[in-house]
């Protein structure tokens, strides 16, 4: 049985953009920004506190291995009225699916540049 993929590093967190490492031995790039505008037009109020960097940049890997943010509490009640408290997280297969593999970012390794190209200050 195969297992699905599970993100097991996150490797770099910039503006709404996380590189991470998948349990497949991929480093991939998830980009949040497309879903912004998705987010922002459902009206999603559990979502929306992404869109402020501040928030977003405190990203985990919970125990499931998929990306939470501990600083963003999603309140569930159960049946009985009582509710628990989770960090909001995002579905592994979702961000997997979504994601890009970090070679399409284009990346210029340090050595390809030819030492005039380089400044010094």
């Amino acid at each position: 049985m195969n297992k699905l993929p599970r993100i097991t590093e996150i490797i770099k967190i910039e503006p709404f953009k996380i590189t991470c490492k998948w349990s497949t031995g991929e480093i991939l790039v998830s980009n949040f920004e497309p879903f912004f505008d998705k987010w922002q037009k459902e009206n999603n109020l559990i979502l929306l506190p992404l869109l402020n960097y501040e928030n977003f940049k405190y990203v985990s890997i919970s125990e499931s291995n998929t990306l939470q943010w501990v600083n963003i509490p999603v309140v569930l009640k159960n049946f009985d009225n009582t509710e628990k408290i989770f960090p909001l997280d995002i579905c592994p297969d979702v961000i997997y699916s979504e994601s890009k593999p970090i070679k399409n970012y284009k990346l210029v390794a340090i050595e390809e540049f030819e030492d005039e190209e380089i400044l010094s200050f």
